[in-house]
């Protein structure tokens, strides 16, 4: 892999990690404004996948189950990253208008996500509204993009004019 390849690989693993630590914040800021203790909803998530917690009532807020959602949360925004960033790199690279590819890309894989979550939690779904789970999502989308824009300057010259990318030498 020569540096650019190497350098694209970064840029998407920094991606997914502003995903999750768009998530990861929003939680912690969250859940205390709703009278929650500080890792309530990872403590919440990692007991319901991972340790089999049916009634949010009998959530005992410990490190494993925060540590094990944290780890799969983490993994999965880096493998978001990996996707859309590549995508992202590829576009620039190549000079083509395929910042859509992008969007399309991680609109699905969030999808997907959300709706992976929604199954696996459903034990638990009273203590966790729809809105907080589309919010954080869309947080974490919002982020991802900002930071690809930050990465590729390029990118925010075609959202201004669609056609700049095609005028390049």
């Amino acid at each position: 892999m020569n540096a650019d390849g190497r350098q694209g690989l970064w840029n998407s693993m920094y991606t997914g990690l502003v995903g999750y630590l768009a998530v990861a914040v929003f939680f912690i800021v969250l859940d205390p404004l709703m009278g929650r203790g500080l890792f309530y909803t990872p403590a919440l998530l990692g007991s319901a996948l991972f340790y089999g917690l049916s009634d949010p009532a009998a959530l005992t807020i410990r490190p494993g189950p925060i540590i094990a959602y944290n780890g799969a949360h983490l993994i999965v925004f880096l493998a978001l990253g990996l996707v859309v960033g590549e995508l992202t790199y590829v576009s620039v690279r190549l000079r083509q208008h395929v910042w859509y590819l992008v969007s399309m890309a991680m609109l699905l894989v969030l999808g997907h996500l959300y709706l992976g979550l929604w199954v696996l939690t459903e034990p638990v779904r009273s203590a966790l509204p729809v809105w907080m789970i589309t919010v954080a999502g869309l947080t974490a989308v919002a982020a991802m993009v900002a930071c690809l824009l930050v990465i590729y300057p390029p990118l925010r010259g075609e959202l201004v004019d669609p056609d700049a990318g095609s005028r390049r030498p």
